[in-house]
């Protein structure tokens, strides 16, 4: 297997101008392809600008629920909560469900419910809010954008998440023909 990997990319590296001319010089992927690449470029861009106002309604949900509880440090707290909810497996319930128990069981059960509280303020906001605002980023409908975080998540998982409205989109645009 090695060993035909390297004959292959030996020869696909000896013929690459040659390639390149034929697949990019083309008039077909002038017209064709080219278009289609620069809106896949753009609707990356679009789906991480969509992440990033996600990832911020996390951090600021998780930033006052732990300023109100009068966590020390709640502010790196806030962030480090906010970056693994960016990770669609993971989600806030990771940080935040193993704490609601530990606070329980140390006897703080104020703290306990505070925390619950800001998991399902969070994880109930991010999921009204994703396939709206994934939808209005990327041009599909919200049910359209909802469906292809799940079927993406059922084909690939988390990553399918992330692949999947990207290619919807660009689906889409090949479609049209535009």
């Amino acid at each position: 297997m090695i060993g035909t990997a390297v004959i292959s990319s030996y020869m696909l590296a000896a013929r690459y101008p040659e390639l390149k001319q034929r697949l990019f010089g083309s008039e077909r992927f002038r017209y064709r392809w080219e278009p289609v690449l620069e809106r896949l470029r753009r609707t990356v861009g679009l789906w991480l600008s969509a992440q990033l106002k996600l990832t911020s309604v996390t951090f600021g949900i998780a930033a006052a629920g732990f300023l109100l509880l009068r966590v020390e440090h709640w502010l790196l707290l806030a962030v480090v909560t906010a970056l693994v909810d960016a990770v669609p497996l993971l989600g806030t319930g990771t940080i935040l469900l193993p704490w609601t128990l530990v606070s329980l069981l140390s006897g703080e059960p104020v703290r306990a419910v505070g925390l619950l509280g800001i998991y399902v303020t969070a994880l109930i906001t991010r999921s009204a809010l994703e396939p709206k605002l994934l939808g209005r980023q990327l041009g599909l409908d919200p049910l359209a954008a909802l469906a292809a975080l799940y079927i993406g998540y059922r084909l690939w998982g988390f990553g399918g998440m992330i692949l999947a409205p990207i290619l919807t989109v660009t689906a889409r645009e090949l479609c049209r023909g535009d």
